[in-house]
């Protein structure tokens, strides 16, 4: 079977279904082996149909990259009928920290320890093995302060579709008044 007969947006459709993980529109063309103009069109296409019928799957783009995911209701329906309980909960400081990273990327953990007025050193650490976080290399061989920024999986685990969307996240919290506790906390 050489897959000649079946639609570019079925094809992308059952790829999306099939990943674990969000795929770039480039990474779909080389392996459906089409134009990127086909991929996008086919991408709008299936992101259309989905949201006009209402049904529980959703594609959504996330950092960049597109993804088949449930809608966010309907997971938190299931998660709480079936019981999953989440192994990976935040501690308040690492929200801390991962707030001010991503607000400020990149920001060395001095910098960080500066806003938040304690250590932020196991912090950083647990979410650098969470994957939340990585370490930005500027100047390699230098001496400066390491850097840090937020991952991709940060901005799937949040359902952010870039940093463009965070920024405009905060920008509106910021403009009211539960936003001063945010913005107190970021710096």
């Amino acid at each position: 079977m050489n897959g000649k007969h079946l639609k570019t947006k079925e094809l992308v459709e059952a790829l999306l279904f099939s990943s674990p993980r969000a795929l770039a529109s480039e990474k779909i063309c080389e392996v459906l082996g089409c134009s990127l103009e086909e991929v996008e069109k086919a991408l709008q296409e299936l992101y259309l149909e989905l949201k006009k019928r209402e049904g529980a799957i959703v594609v959504r783009k996330v950092a960049g990259k597109w993804q088949m995911v449930v809608r966010p209701e309907i997971g938190s329906f299931l998660k709480e009928k079936l019981q999953v309980v989440s192994q990976g909960k935040l501690s308040r400081a690492a929200l801390e920290v991962l707030a001010i990273v991503a607000l400020h990327q990149p920001v060395s953990k001095g910098e960080i320890d500066l806003k938040r007025g304690v250590d932020s050193g196991t912090v950083l650490r647990s979410l650098l093995e969470k994957g939340l976080v990585s370490v930005v290399t500027e100047d390699a061989g230098k001496k400066f302060p390491l850097k840090y920024q937020v991952t991709e999986k940060f901005y799937e685990i949040f359902g952010l579709e870039s940093e463009e969307a965070w920024r405009r996240i905060c920008d509106n919290l910021l403009g009211d008044e539960h936003g001063r506790t945010f913005k107190q906390i970021s710096g």
